[in-house]
C-alpha cells in the first residue's frame, strides 16, 4: 500500500504532501513546507527541527485508499508494525526489539509511544488502530524521546495530530469506498466530517465519524467452518469543541471513541491451502476504546501556560480457539479403547490429521483486559523571541489495569486423562472438576488468572535551547520521574496450580531517576544544517507472573529449568532499562528548492535489557539481562522532477544485534535481534496536473522490507550456570523467517472541487505476505503447520467524495 510520510530528518518532505497549516511555496516547483509541533514549543517547519522527524500526510492517504495504523510503517523507514487483528498492533523502531509479544504478559511495555495530540494511548501490542482520518497530520519521531514523551519511548514516538474546529465558517465533507480483496469478501467504509461555528468566531463544533467493514480472506476449514473468517468491523467516532473567547484564550474538548471487533484473526496454517486455518470455535478481538482531552493555552505574555487532561477509558478482548496445544490431554498412551464419550477420544495420529483435530474439544482462551487512565500535564513554553527558548512542565499518571484470563474447554472434566492418570479426587463422586479441585473459575476450564495492576507515576521536565549565534543552536534538556507498582495475581485450573494449589502473588515496585538530553545544531545556511544529539531512553519495570516449583510433574520441570540458568525460582519483578542513542544527522534543500535530503545515523547502546526467559515447562518470567547495539543510517529526499512530477525516496539499513551472549533469549553475541528488517526502502511518484474542471492526481509507490527472524538464533542453547557457557543445543524449535516484502501500489484521484472521484490499488503483486510466523513445537502433529499472520492480499477499490 501506498502511505505518504512527509519530509523529516530522516523523513518524507512529500512534494505534493503539503500540511493543512504551512505556508504556501514561493514557486511551484519547490518543495513545500511542512508545519509541525513534535518539539511540543510550538509550530515550526519541519526542516528547521534538529530531530528524526517525519509528518505523514492525511490527504495523500486517503487518496490511496489507506487509514489503518499499519500504513504508516509501510513508508516509513525504521519503523516496524506487526499486526495480529485489529487493536493488537506491536510498534518497533530502528531495531530495538527481543521478541513477539504474548496477550497475557500485563508487564511488558512500550518501547515506542503513541499518542493523540498530547496523550499517550500505547498498549504494547495492543494499540488501538484508529483510523488515519481527519487529522492534520501524524508526526513519527524516532530515536528516544523521554525528556518531553516519558517512559514507553525509548525507540520512539507516533502522534495523531487531529484537525481542530475552525470558529470561523461551515464545511465538511462525506466519502464512501468500496474494494475487493483476492481470496476475500468484498470491503466498504464511510467517513463523515463536519465543522460548525456554534458562536461565530468563538465557539465551534467538528465532528467526525467512520465506519467499515473489512471483508475476511482467511478461510476457516475446522468445525467453525467459516469462508472469509476473519471478518472485521469498526465505528469510530469524535467531537471537539474549541472556545477562544479572545485572542489569549484557548479550550479545545474532545472525546474520541473506537468499537471494533475482528471475527477471526490473521492467521493461516502453512500446511494448509494459502489463506486457510483450522480451529474448532471462533478467534478474534474486540476493542471498545473511550477517550476524553481537555487542553488549556493561555498566552501570559512572556510564555505559554498549557494544559492538557485526559482519560482513558478501554476494554480489550483476545478470544483465540488453539486446540493442537491441548490436543495430548485426550489421546490415547495405553491402549484403552477409543470413544466419543469418555476418555481417549483418539490414537495419537501418525501425521497430521484433520479429523482428529476436529475431535480435539474447543478451547475457547479469553483474556478480557481493562485499562483506566488519568493523566495531566502542565506546561510553560516561552515565546522564541530572544536567546534562550525554554519549555517546562510537570506530568501526572494514574493507570489501574484489570486482567481476566480464562480458557474454558467444554467436557475437560471428564474427556481428558486427569481421571484416568490423576483420580480418584476428593470430590462427593470421586471425579475430577476443574473448579473445585484446581480452583479454576468453572468447571471444564483448564486456567483461570487474574491480574490487577495500579501504577502511579510523577515527572518533572524541562527542555531548552540557546541560541549562541545566529548558526549555532545548543538544546538540553532532563526528565525527573518517580514511579510506583502495585501488583497482584491469582492463577487456577490444572495450568495454574501446584499439588491442586493456585498461584497467588503480591508485588510491588519502585523507580526513579533522570533522563537527559543535549543536542547541538550548526547552520551552514539558511537552506543547510547539521546536528549531532545525545539522548538517553528508559521504560519502566514490572511484576513478574510466578513460576512453579515443586518435585514432581510440570512443577519440577520448571525447578531443573530454573536451576539450569542458575535461578532458585522466578524473580518477584524486574527492573527498568535504559539506553544511550548518539546521532548525527543534517538536512539541507538545493537545486533552488526542488530537492530536498535529509540523513542522520544512529548509535544506540542498549542495558540492562528486559528479557523473556521462556522454560521448557510452558511458564516464562522477564529479567534484566544483556545488552544489544543498534547501529543504523536513514535518508530521504524529495525531488521536484518538474511541476507535475514529484518523486520521494527513502531507505534505511540497521544493524541492531546481542552485545554478549544473553542466555535469557538465547543469543550468542552478534545474533541479529527479531522483528526488524535490517534494510527498508521505498519509492513514491507523484503526479498533479490540473485540468479545465479540477485536479488529477496518481501516485505510484513501492516499498520493500528486508526478510526478518523471529528469534535471535536458528539454534537452540543450553546454559550453564555454573561455567556461565551459552553452548548451541540443536535446531530451534520457535526460529522461523518472515519473507521480505515487495509492495507495489497505484492510486487515481480527480478532484472537481466539490467532488472527487478515485480508485486504488494496493499489494498489486501479492508481494507482502506472511508478516509474522509462530512456530508449531510439541503440538506439532495436531496443527497443520506453523501460524502464520497474513498481510491483505492484493486489494482493488474506488472511492467518492463530497465536499460542502
Amino acid at each position: 500500500m501506498m502511505l505518504v510520510s512527509g519530509v523529516s530528518a530522516a523523513a518524507l518532505s512529500r512534494g505534493a504532501a503539503l500540511a493543512a497549516d504551512a505556508p504556501a511555496a514561493k514557486d511551484a516547483n519547490t518543495v513545500q513546507e511542512v508545519v509541525v509541533t513534535a518539539s511540543r514549543s510550538g509550530a515550526q517547519s519541519l526542516q528547521k527541527m534538529s530531530m528524526a522527524i517525519s509528518a505523514v500526510n492525511v490527504d495523500k492517504i486517503d487518496k490511496a485508499g489507506q487509514q489503518s495504523l499499519t500504513d504508516l510503517a509501510k513508508y516509513t523507514p525504521s519503523l516496524s508494525i506487526t499486526e495480529g487483528a485489529p487493536g493488537f498492533n506491536k510498534f518497533d523502531m530502528r531495531g530495538l526489539a527481543t521478541g513477539a509479544y504474548r496477550t497475557s504478559d500485563t508487564s511488558d511495555r512500550s518501547l515506542v509511544a503513541v499518542y493523540v495530540d498530547d496523550t499517550p494511548i500505547s498498549v504494547q501490542g495492543q494499540t488501538p488502530d484508529l483510523k488515519v482520518y481527519d487529522l492534520e497530520r501524524v508526526e513519527i519521531l524516532r530515536g528516544p524521546q523521554g525528556t518531553l514523551y516519558g517512559a514507553g519511548s525509548m525507540a520512539g514516538t507516533v502522534r495523531f495530530i487531529t484537525a481542530k474546529p475552525n470558529t470561523h465558517q461551515t464545511f465538511g465533507t462525506l466519502e464512501v469506498a468500496g474494494y475487493d480483496t483476492e481470496h476475500g469478501a468484498g470491503s466498504y467504509n464511510l467517513k463523515g466530517m463536519i465543522n460548525m461555528p456554534l458562536i461565530p468566531d468563538t465557539l465551534a463544533l467538528r465532528a467526525t465519524v467512520y465506519q467499515g467493514e473489512d471483508g475476511g480472506y482467511i478461510d476457516n476449514i475446522g468445525l467453525r467452518n467459516k469462508k472469509d473468517a476473519n471478518l472485521a468491523r469498526t465505528l469510530q467516532a469524535r467531537a471537539a469543541l474549541r472556545w477562544t473567547p479572545n485572542d489569549k484564550f484557548t479550550a479545545d474538548l474532545a472525546f474520541t471513541t473506537e468499537q471494533s471487533q475482528a471475527y477471526g484473526l490473521n492467521s493461516a496454517f502453512t500446511g494448509l491451502k494459502p489463506y486457510t486455518i483450522s480451529t474448532n470455535s471462533p478467534e478474534g478481538t474486540t476493542d471498545d476504546f473511550n477517550l476524553v482531552q481537555l487542553n488549556l493555552d493561555y498566552d501570559a505574555g512572556f510564555a505559554n501556560l498549557v494544559s492538557s487532561t485526559a482519560y482513558t477509558h478501554r476494554r480489550i478482548g483476545f478470544h483465540l480457539s488453539d486446540e493442537p496445544t491441548i490436543g495430548y490431554f485426550f489421546q490415547d498412551y495405553t491402549g484403552l479403547p477409543v470413544s466419543s464419550t469418555t476418555y481417549p477420544l483418539y490414537d495419537q495420529p501418525a501425521s497430521y490429521n484433520q479429523q482428529v483435530t476436529n475431535s480435539i474439544p474447543a478451547e475457547h482462551y479469553t483474556i478480557d483486559n481493562k485499562v483506566d487512565d488519568f493523566m495531566e500535564e502542565v506546561r510553560l513554553v516561552s515565546k522564541d523571541d530572544g536567546p534562550i527558548k525554554w519549555n517546562v512542565g510537570v506530568f501526572y499518571e494514574r493507570q489501574t489495569r484489570n486482567l481476566y484470563q480464562d480458557i474454558p474447554v467444554p467436557g475437560f472434566d471428564t474427556l481428558s486423562y486427569m481421571n484416568y492418570f490423576y483420580g480418584p479426587f476428593s470430590t462427593p463422586n470421586g471425579l475430577y472438576n476443574s473448579k473445585t479441585v484446581d480452583a479454576a473459575f468453572n468447571a471444564n476450564d483448564i486456567f483461570s488468572g487474574l491480574q490487577n495492576e495500579s501504577e502511579h507515576q510523577v515527572a518533572i521536565f524541562t527542555d531548552d535551547t540557546w541560541h549562541v549565534t545566529r548558526k549555532l543552536d545548543l538544546s538540553a534538556g532532563v526528565r525527573w520521574f518517580d514511579f510506583s507498582e502495585k501488583y497482584y495475581l491469582f492463577e487456577g485450573g490444572v495450568y495454574g496450580v501446584i499439588n491442586h494449589v493456585p498461584l497467588t502473588e503480591n508485588a510491588t515496585q519502585k523507580a526513579n531517576g533522570f533522563n537527559p538530553r543535549v543536542n547541538v545544531t550548526y547552520h551552514v545556511s539558511d537552506d543547510f544544517m547539521a546536528y549531532a544529539e545525545a539522548a538517553k531512553g528508559f521504560r519502566y519495570g514490572g511484576a513478574n507472573q510466578p513460576v512453579p516449583i515443586g518435585s514432581s510433574g510440570i512443577a519440577l520441570t520448571c525447578k531443573n529449568n530454573l536451576a539450569s540458568y542458575g535461578y532458585s525460582s522466578a524473580p518477584l519483578n524486574f527492573g527498568p532499562d535504559h539506553l544511550w542513542s548518539y546521532s548525527v544527522g543534517e538536512k539541507g534543500k538545493f537545486a533552488d528548492g526542488r530537492v530536498t535530503l535529509n540523513a542522520d545515523a544512529y548509535w544506540i547502546d542498549w542495558s540492562d535489557v528486559q528479557t523473556r526467559l521462556l522454560l521448557n515447562c510452558s511458564y516464562f518470567f522477564t529479567d534484566n539481562k544483556g545488552k544489544i547495539q543498534s547501529r543504523g543510517v536513514e535518508a530521504e529526499s524529495t525531488i521536484r522532477l518538474t511541476h507535475e512530477l514529484t518523486l520521494t525516496a527513502s531507505g534505511s539499513y540497521n544493524d541492531s544485534h546481542a552485545d554478549g551472549n544473553i542466555p535469557t533469549v538465547g543469543a550468542f553475541d552478534g545474533n541479529t535481534t527479531p522483528y526488524f528488517p535490517k534494510w527498508i526502502a521505498s519509492l513514491i511518484l507523484y503526479y498533479d496536473r490540473p485540468l479545465e474542471n479540477g485536479t488529477l492526481h496518481a501516485q505510484l509507490g513501492y516499498q520493500y522490507r528486508g526478510k526478518e527472524q523471529t528469534t535471535f538464533d536458528p539454534l537452540a542453547t543450553i546454559y550453564n550456570a555454573t561455567t556461565g557457557v551459552l553452548s548451541p543445543n540443536g535446531a530451534s524449535k520457535t526460529f522461523a523467517i518472515i519473507p521480505a516484502t515487495n509492495n507495489l501500489s497505484a492510486s487515481l484521484a480527480y478532484d472537481l472541487g466539490n467532488y472527487e472521484f478515485g480508485v486504488f490499488g494496493n499489494n498489486l503483486t501479492d508481494g507482502v505476505k506472511e508478516t509474522d510466523i509462530g512456530r508449531a513445537t510439541y503440538y506439532a502433529i495436531y496443527q497443520a503447520g506453523d501460524r502464520a499472520t497474513m498481510a491483505r492480499p492484493r486489494t482493488i477499490g474506488a472511492r467518492f467524495k463530497v465536499k460542502f
